[in-house]
């Protein structure tokens, strides 16, 4: 079992930051634990909350006309989500589930906005991981839109013949 400073530690979301300022981010933190399939958060949903993995896995699932789409899934000591609710105020983009027992550090938006006021430096910290983050994200979501677009024109072609 990690503890919560070894979770920040190895998360991306944290790099940069000093011992001190973990220290604070984590004092903003609170535990939660879910059980297998337990919905974390629903797509549509205000969002309220930046959550971190200590342990387990989470999957990310988009709604369809079809059915769930799975967009991602999440395992590692540090990985995240719910980081969108830190840049705009829009709903959650999508429904997030434990594949199995989840141990998670949640992160109010209300009990960051007292860490940030105390600590600047750290605000800007975290907003510099996160667009780093969503900046890799989009770069694989492009990298996937090739990939189809290339089975889709493949398939047409296919069926011109």
């Amino acid at each position: 079992m990690s503890n919560g400073i070894e979770t920040l530690r190895a998360s991306g979301l944290c790099m940069g930051m000093t011992e001190q300022e973990l220290s604070d981010l984590l004092g903003a933190s609170e535990l939660r634990i879910h059980a297998v399939n337990d919905r974390i958060v629903a797509e549509g949903t205000p969002s309220d909350c930046l959550f971190l993995i200590e342990e387990g896995r989470v999957r990310v699932e988009k709604a369809s006309p079809v059915g769930a789409v799975l967009i991602a899934t999440m395992g590692e000591a540090g990985d995240f989500f719910g980081e969108m609710s830190l840049i705009d105020i829009l709903p959650r983009s999508a429904d997030v589930c434990a594949e199995g027992p989840v141990r998670l550090l949640a992160f109010p938006k209300r009990k960051l906005a007292e860490v940030f006021a105390r600590f600047p430096r750290l605000q800007v910290n975290l907003i510099l991981n996160i667009a780093r983050s969503l900046s890799l994200r989009l770069r694989e979501a492009d990298d996937r839109i090739v990939e189809l677009s290339r089975q889709v024109k493949a398939g047409a072609g296919a069926q011109g013949r």
